[in-house]
């Protein structure tokens, strides 16, 4: 046999995976941060640069969210597709 085939329940199961790494990342973010007493400058720029990179595993946190939702539209079309296909086929054998 010849093609692609897909499988819904593999993407639904990786768009979980995305999603709880996804969420993962964002308590990484919420947990990042300067702590203890390093003199106000030390602080502020440790403060600055944790913010820093915050943001950046919160971007990360939203580029996997949205590749879940992606991967998880991509296997609802593919179980429309087969059952559209199925109807089809139903219709066609009579």
């Amino acid at each position: 046999m010849t093609g692609f085939e897909a499988d819904p329940a593999a993407l639904e199961a990786l768009a979980r995976t995305l999603e709880d790494t996804a969420e993962e990342y964002g308590t990484a973010a919420d947990e990042t941060g300067a702590s203890g007493d390093l003199g106000p400058v030390v602080s502020d720029v440790l403060r600055a640069l944790t913010g820093e990179w915050a943001d950046r595993i919160r971007a990360v946190r939203a580029d996997l969210d949205a590749t879940a939702a992606s991967v998880r539209t991509a296997a609802a079309v593919y179980r429309t597709g087969d059952a559209n296909a199925v109807d089809q086929l139903r219709r066609t054998d009579g």
